[in-house]
């Protein structure tokens, strides 16, 4: 089934005689590394998700029993628990786009000869579990790479704070491969089209990956967004300014008999692997409604090529994690020393630059809004012109969705779509090797983690006062709260050091959270945009919050003296919102009204809004 594998070779795919679905993109360079017999072997890789079937033809001769466990019969067995379940073959999927071995059967792995474990996380979930599945048990603990195609960004979690579990968790993965730091990498999520913002044509992603508690907004995470067959943004790769890079996870491929037939503006192939074993288990059976291939009942040249089901295929960014994966397992083929930050660093300089341009673009056929559009903050409406940073200063009515691609003061270019872009494998393992042959190169040294910063606190009504003098805070600022325009919320003034990530941090009180945004420009003049109004909180009417954090990476390697000006980016909270929210039942999207975020009423006088920032330093 290589033939299907355009992940690994673009050029001669199967799809490249169906236009309608494939043109104008590219592959990940594998193969010239596969040809210096550098394929994944001597790497350990760890697949947390719903639970892997390492029974199969294809993932058999790459199994670790020993690097797997079983959370549900305390074994070393990691198949799913619940096998009939709808989510149980996204493991075993996962794990083939690693792994799937060289062995004239099936499809192949990115990296063929890797050491392949799973646990099935997904089906146990809790702080337990997730310590032990990151190293903190003797299975996990051999791990070098550990590939997270999973997470959930619906909740402004309290970040790097006492009830915050996960991120001690998160750091603890620097100490694994003798100090030099477990790879670990995790999907960006599936949330561009979501709902839960408006009914309407989806033109920015309402929800966040940086939102997720489970390590996106960590130096030490590796965010993955994903890419399609044409070389663009897959229609439901998430947007954040926490994305590192791109991998390759395709669209929908609903139509024919692989994916090669166009059926929607969403076509296009997916990316193919291995399933559970049988007929009746997987994605691919025999009631699948979608395509003669996951039924197990096409042919080519007259001979079935899945007949036993035994393979299928899957989107998402959940597809495109394990593509870097893959990738990340060749480059420690090709030099076990790398630590955690020389592995971020060689995928961000051997990253392609792809979709040039694509804030000019638009999801409607008659292109009457752009992705990179002015939102008006006094309606809520999305204008058909674009936007840019000029519009982000104090009194602005309006505000861009999305910059496109930006170079920083480095000479780094970022987008929150794609990160630094889509990594070059044969480039990625070269320099590799050059590290390998000047170990000077590497930087092995953790980053420079501080405190927050306070930059701001505004309220409104003598309660809040009240408790601003008994906590001592001397830089409170009485005012109305500035919903409907951008408002300079704090400067943080930084002495001279080299930025790795920059974050901010809000608590708030009788807040509309759904209706802010967050801004940040540093002093040379680049701008990240950290969080959108009118996202995902705006329609859970979420008024209280406490530490919820954000962050951005587009800032990498820029001089970080001088002021970084943070603005607030402030929303209409008073107008109806008209979304769509799934019914649990039925699995129906169905229409909800939110009158405003206050449940009808006027928003209140009284509030208390609290802001922090901080430099992680190189």
């Amino acid at each position: 089934m290589y033939t299907f594998q355009w992940a690994l070779n673009y050029q001669d795919s199967y799809f490249k005689d169906y236009p309608e679905v494939f043109s104008g993109g590219m592959d990940l360079n594998v193969e010239p590394v596969h040809r210096q017999g550098i394929k994944g072997q001597g790497v350990n890789v760890l697949v947390v998700d719903s639970g892997v079937d390492l029974h199969t033809e294809d993932l058999a001769p790459n199994a670790d029993f020993s690097l797997s466990w079983n959370l549900g019969s305390n074994t070393q067995d990691p198949y799913p628990t619940n096998p009939a379940s709808s989510s149980a073959p996204h493991g075993t999927a996962v794990a083939g786009i690693i792994a799937a071995a060289q062995n004239g059967k099936g499809v192949m792995g990115i990296a063929p000869r890797v050491n392949v474990g799973g646990v099935n996380y997904l089906e146990h979930q809790g702080i337990a579990n997730w310590a032990a599945a990151m190293g903190g048990a003797p299975w996990s603990s051999s791990a070098d790479v550990i590939n997270a195609s999973l997470g959930y960004s619906g909740a402004p979690f309290s970040y790097d704070s006492e009830d915050d579990s996960f991120t001690p968790v998160m750091r603890a993965l620097k100490k694994l491969r003798g100090g030099k730091g477990a790879i670990y990498l995790k999907a960006a999520g599936n949330d561009f089209d979501g709902i839960e913002c408006g009914l309407d044509e989806a033109y920015y992603d309402c929800s966040n990956p940086g939102n997720d508690e489970i390590g996106s907004k960590e130096p030490n995470t590796i965010v993955v967004a994903a890419v399609n067959a044409f070389g663009q943004s897959s229609s439901y790769s998430s947007v954040g300014s926490v994305n590192w890079i791109s991998g390759l996870g395709g669209e929908f491929g609903n139509g024919g008999t692989y994916g090669e037939v166009a059926t929607s503006y969403y076509s296009g192939p997916t990316i193919f692997s291995t399933d559970i074993q049988g007929c009746t288990l997987g994605y691919s059976t025999k009631s699948s409604k979608r395509t003669a291939f996951l039924r197990g009942e096409s042919k080519r040249n007259g001979v079935p090529d899945n007949p036993d089901c035994d393979y299928a295929y899957m989107n998402g960014t959940s597809a495109a994690t394990p593509t870097i994966a893959g990738v990340v397992a060749l480059m420690l083929t090709a030099n076990p020393d790398l630590g955690w930050r020389d592995v971020r660093d060689i995928l961000r300089i051997s990253a392609r630059k792809v979709d040039a341009g694509y804030e000019q673009e638009s999801p409607h056929w008659q292109g009457l809004i752009p992705y990179g559009a002015r939102m008006d903050l006094v309606t809520n409406e999305l204008l058909e012109e674009l936007g840019g940073k000029d519009d982000i200063r104090p009194g602005s009515k309006v505000f861009p969705i999305d910059l496109g691609w930006q170079k920083n003061g480095a000479g780094y270019e970022h987008s929150n779509w794609y990160g630094f872009g889509l990594p070059d494998a044969a480039r990625a393992v070269e320099l590799a090797q050059e590290y390998k042959r000047d170990p000077a190169l590497s930087r092995l040294d953790d980053v420079k983690i501080p405190e927050f910063q306070d930059i701001s606190t505004w309220y409104q009504g003598d309660s809040y006062a009240e408790d601003i003098e008994e906590e001592g805070i001397s830089n409170a600022l009485a005012r109305d709260f500035p919903y409907r325009e951008i408002t300079l919320l704090g400067t943080l003034n930084m002495a001279e050091q080299t930025v790795d990530t920059v974050q901010v941090r809000l608590s708030g009180d009788n807040v509309c959270l759904g209706s802010v945004g967050i801004a940040v420009q540093s002093p040379l003049g680049t701008m990240s945009l950290l969080k959108l109004p009118n996202d995902i909180f705006r329609s859970q009417e979420i008024l209280a919050f406490e530490d919820y954090g954000m962050s951005s990476v587009a800032f990498y390697g820029e001089a970080a003296a001088g002021n970084w000006n943070v603005y607030l980016v402030a929303a209409n909270p008073e107008l109806a919102l008209s979304y769509g929210q799934k019914n649990d039942a039925t699995g129906e999207t169905e229409e909800v009204i939110s009158p405003n975020c206050f449940g009808g009423a006027a928003a209140p006088a009284d509030y208390l809004l609290h802001a922090q920032a901080r430099i992680i330093a190189q």
